[in-house]
């Protein structure tokens, strides 16, 4: 099938099991449109015009509803966010460490799927995930040329290519939600007419059994509590004031004898010079 057949039959899929993610859709531009953009980024390869003629990214919301999301958990980029996101990730391409003056003459050698751990200016994304990694097209040369692969802070464009074309990762996902089976570590779920990928937990360990709580039994009837006897004219009594209070007492009433003042015991003992306690 096509690129135009295969949106249309994901669309179908999305339009029983998600219909507040197809309406979340922007119509498509007029081509004059991607014409000047394409020109103002890098050459595109036929499928990725053809990408960008079905639509125009989507809506984060309908009404008050959240949308989802068509591309696993990445927002569906219009023409601008495409434009701004990559002019972004060239700005400040990528924190890596130095990889030799020769390193830049390696990626021009390099064709579409190989790494070169930063982002290149052929690179086209096309949706956008939540912590800011990028679902892109490696627009250049080779056999890979139009490759889907995926672009993040932390690893870049190690990944290599996720999948040969666009094409081949739509079908994909409609395979995955027609039968609500498992895709790249994700299930596609259903809430209230959007559809919404979720972390796979077919194959996580079992949830911890807690045991049934201990339930003491009294061998009477409680049947009468009396209230605190506490009021706020009582005295709070504090044991170190006490303490002290002794220790002071008995060495002025008994000076030169020798008492001991031990804080664990919270009293005091005093001796005579007779050495009587």
């Amino acid at each position: 099938m096509t690129l135009t057949e295969v949106w249309s039959a994901y669309l179908a899929a999305l339009r029983v099991k998600a219909p507040i993610t197809v309406e979340s859709l922007r119509p498509p531009r007029e081509l004059a449109d991607l014409q000047d953009i394409e020109r103002a980024t890098t050459p595109w390869p036929d499928d990725l015009r053809e990408f960008f003629l079905l639509h125009d990214g989507q809506h984060l919301w309908v009404g008050d509803r959240l949308a989802g999301t068509l591309l696993l958990d990445s927002e569906l980029l219009s023409l601008e966010d495409m434009q701004f996101e990559r002019s972004s990730w060239l700005e400040s391409p990528h924190a890596i460490d130095d990889l030799g003056d020769e390193w830049p003459a390696q990626i021009a050698a390099q064709q579409a799927g190989e790494t070169a751990h930063l982002f290149l200016p052929e690179y086209v994304p096309i949706a956008k995930d939540g912590a800011g990694g990028l679902c892109y097209i490696d627009t250049r040369p080779g056999p890979k040329q139009s490759c889907v692969r995926f672009f993040s802070a932390d690893a870049a464009d190690e990944g290599g290519p996720a999948y040969g074309g666009l094409a081949d990762y739509l079908d994909a996902l409609r395979t995955s939600v027609e039968s609500e089976t498992e895709f790249d570590g994700v299930v596609p779920t259903f809430d209230d007419g959007a559809l919404v990928w979720e972390l796979d937990r077919s194959d996580w360990p079992p949830a911890l059994q807690l045991p049934d709580p201990v339930v003491l039994r009294l061998p009477f009837e409680p049947v009468e509590f009396r209230p605190s006897q506490w009021t706020a004219d009582d005295d709070v009594i504090d044991l170190d004031v006490v303490r002290r209070t002794v220790v002071d007492t008995a060495r002025a009433l008994y000076p030169g004898s020798a008492v001991d003042d031990d804080a664990r015991l919270y009293t005091g003992t005093f001796r005579d010079c007779a050495g009587r306690t």
